[in-house]
């Protein structure tokens, strides 16, 4: 960081009581002497160019103010100074956007449904699979019971029920297809409309 350059401690002070007194020349020297120094650390703890400029203007805001109120105790520490306020802003601000982002991830995840189901919906579940049963039980028709539960209900292969039936794939395509139609009709007959 670029140190104050003057010949003397007489001419260093009597710069440091013009800042401190708000002339505007001297706070303009101030932050171009400091300039650098301040982007470069604040820099290398945040990463969004946006917010570096926004740290870099309430670094100097802090310091001015600091030293307008004679709250800087070591004024020859002048340096020191401005880097522990770039360094605690840059810290403090990425702080400060982990918790944004972890607050909303546990929004977020407030909105997550519960992968297993509620008592609800396993009961409607159930009661569902029983009415399916009862409707395949009562197809007149073997084949078209043994098809759609072994395919619907077990979930078996396609090929495995083709062979155990002797029935090549297009012809289960057409034993399956009836037999959903069959399933249909008397559905609708027992039920009405699903």
């Amino acid at each position: 960081m670029n140190v104050v350059q003057v010949s003397d401690t007489n001419d260093w002070m009597a710069w440091l009581q013009r800042v401190t007194a708000g002339d505007a020349g001297a706070e303009a020297e101030l932050v171009g002497r400091y300039r650098e120094g301040v982007v470069i650390i604040i820099g290398r703890i945040v990463s969004n160019e946006s917010v570096v400029d926004d740290l870099f203007q309430e670094t100097f805001r802090i310091v001015l103010e600091k030293l307008r109120d004679g709250e800087v105790r070591e004024p020859e520490r002048l340096s020191g100074f401005i880097c522990s306020v770039a360094r605690n802003l840059a810290i403090d601000s990425v702080r400060k956007m982990r918790r944004a982002r972890d607050q909303e991830e546990i929004g977020n995840a407030e909105q997550i449904r519960d992968p297993q189901a509620d008592q609800f919906a396993a009961l409607l579940q159930k009661e569902r699979a029983a009415i399916v049963r009862q409707v395949i039980d009562e197809l007149k028709v073997e084949r078209d019971r043994e098809v759609l539960f072994r395919y619907y209900i077990a979930e078996e292969d396609k090929e495995q029920i083709c062979a155990d039936l002797k029935l090549s794939s297009r012809q289960f395509n057409s034993v399956r297809f009836r037999a959903l139609n069959r399933y249909r009709e008397l559905y609708i007959k027992r039920f009405g409309e699903p």
